[in-house]
This record gives C-alpha cells, structure tokens and sequence, in this order.
C-alpha cells in the first residue's frame, strides 16, 4: 500500500475536543516513545498553554490573575473533570495574613503575561471582594 498524507482539514480527536493542538499532535504522530520523552525536556515557555492541566476543583474555578474561568474537559485516562491552560503557583499573602502564601490557579496565558514568575504577589493577584 502506498502511504499518502492526511488532508490539512482533517483533525486529530485530541484537537477537536481541545486535549492538544495540531502541532503537538503533528509531532507526537508516528514518533518513537524514546525520542517523545526527549521532547518533554523543552522548557515551560515553549509549551502549548492547552497542554498544562490541573483537576478540576469547583473552589477553584476561576483564574486568580485575569477572574475568568477555566475550560473544563472530562480525562478519559484519569476518568476525573480537568482545566486546560492552567497550572497551580504561589501567591504571596499581604502581611496581614495568617499564611504566607497560597497555592491557587492561573491561566497560564495570563501567568506568560506577567513575565512567569516563580511567585506571584497579593497585587498581582485579583482581590477577592468581600460581601
């Protein structure tokens, strides 16, 4: 049989349903496991931002930087609620805090956008409006 390229329209299933983008899975297709696990070594920065995935927590929804919330997807290999494009930092508690600081959850677009600190400050966080 003779092998012939697959048209441009025709998308991956991880594509459609936002699991991972065309270029990822353009180049994990037909890619030995050795040389994907190579892959992995590439820095945060270069990385799809649909790619980081954190578990769902309904305490948690909403990005603690931009306030809008996360894509939720079902992980048929996990069998759990997951959000895309989002990862899990540091925010530095004000001085009043009992705490020093709390892990929340960002975009991580918007974490990219503040220059992606290791640590975030209270201020670059959204405050939460109390009632």
């Amino acid at each position: 049989m003779e092998r012939t390229e697959e048209r441009g329209w025709y998308e991956d299933s991880s594509v459609w349903t936002g699991e991972a983008s065309a270029a990822e899975v353009a180049a994990t297709t037909g890619v030995e496991s050795t040389e994907v696990t190579a892959d992995a070594s590439t820095s945060e920065a270069d990385k799809d931002p649909a790619s980081f995935t954190m578990p769902a927590d309904e305490s948690r929804d909403r990005c603690v930087i931009c306030g809008i919330n996360f894509k939720m997807f079902f992980d048929n290999e996990n069998g759990i609620y997951m959000y895309n494009n989002c990862r899990e930092i540091e925010v530095l508690n004000d001085d009043a805090a009992e705490k020093e600081s709390e892990s929340m959850l960002v975009h991580v677009t918007c974490w990219r956008g503040l220059g992606s600190p290791d640590v975030l400050t209270s201020d670059q966080a959204l405050q939460e409006t109390h009632h």
